[in-house]
């Protein structure tokens, strides 16, 4: 019996909408060049790496001063544009909690995200938050997972998991969680009431 939720933040509850192409604009450089180097480095930030040592080099790999005050801009505004929740998958994790599940949030993130989360205004609107930097494991390590199940003090088959990227769900039924890959709201409603967690769309 599936007695809590989990959801990705970054790819489900948001789009992640800019997150290349307004601070490339900011810094009036070619976005796919951007997009590169942010993504080149992001699993070291996710994991805790200070803002100053992922910020500083993709600066200067740009021809960018990496002064503090760009540092913190571009960490705040890239926080900023992670937790822009999309309306769908917001209704969905309200109706969860409608429907007497444990939800969490499980996502690869910055310690500036996790920090955001305290002045966000749907950060109440999930039992618990699990941010890989706080953690200092990311998925789709088998410690992260292990974590969340620690936490919720749950048994791995009683964990529902929703995530876009097909490695970190193998991982998480790998774990022993029951997982599937998110492609719309719809589509994850309907899998959640395959398990019973929802009623079926009428």
């Amino acid at each position: 019996m599936i007695r809590a939720v989990v959801l990705d933040l970054g790819g489900v509850l948001a789009s992640g909408e800019g997150v290349t192409a307004e601070p490339a604009a900011l810094l009036g450089v070619p976005e796919e060049e951007f997009a590169r180097l942010y993504w080149e480095g992001r699993t070291d930030y996710d994991l805790g790496l200070p803002d100053s040592a992922y910020w500083g080099p993709l600066l200067e790999a740009l021809g960018k001063p990496a002064a503090v005050e760009t540092v913190q801009q571009l960490a705040k505004l890239d926080a900023d544009l992670w937790l822009r929740l999309l309306p769908e998958p917001r209704q969905l994790l309200a109706d969860l909690r409608a429907a007497g599940m444990t939800t969490a949030v499980l996502s690869n993130a910055p310690f500036n995200l996790d920090m955001g989360l305290i002045e966000a205004d749907f950060a109440d609107e999930a039992d618990y938050w699990f941010v890989s930097a706080a953690m200092g494991v990311a998925k789709p390590e088998k410690a992260a997972f292990h974590r969340v199940t620690e936490v919720l003090e749950l048994a791995p088959g009683e964990i529902a998991f929703l995530d876009d990227k097909d490695h970190n769900v193998e991982a998480a039924e790998r774990y022993g969680w029951r997982a599937h890959q998110w492609t719309a709201a719809d589509d994850a409603r309907a899998w959640l009431a395959s398990l019973g967690v929802l009623a079926p769309a009428s």
